[in-house]
């Protein structure tokens, strides 16, 4: 198991919340930081749009559907966009980087092996 398919303890001073899967791992910590800029509750759109990635993410981790067909899926607004949800990074984009990387190379389509290549590039700039 990857270690964001396991549960994890988030620990503050006093108390302890348990947060399971990575989409739900990485909107607490977008909440808990208030990091808007990757998941803005308060952009009902962009909101849903990222929740509605975050989904696919999800049934990419439960392993339960055709694999080749879900990242065909996900890929499919990468033809038009950089970005996943709309026209900026997302915790949508961080969650399908930290999926891909955990897949045979083999198993990833050229497009999101693009998308990847350029995500890893931003973060070196």
């Amino acid at each position: 198991k990857q270690w964001y398919q396991r549960r994890v303890r988030v620990a503050r001073p006093g108390r302890q919340v348990a947060v399971f899967g990575l989409s739900n791992i990485l909107r607490y910590i977008s909440r808990d930081q208030g990091l808007n800029s990757l998941y803005n509750e308060a952009d009902l759109e962009s909101a849903a749009a990222v929740d509605e990635t975050l989904a696919l993410m999800d049934q990419l981790e439960s392993g339960l559907q055709n694999l080749g067909q879900l990242l065909n899926m996900i890929a499919g607004p990468l033809k038009g966009s950089h970005y996943l949800s709309g026209d900026r990074l997302t915790i949508a984009d961080v969650a399908l980087c930290c999926n891909l990387l955990s897949l045979e190379a083999n198993q990833v389509p050229n497009t999101l092996k693009s998308y990847l290549v350029k995500s890893i590039e931003l973060t070196r700039r």
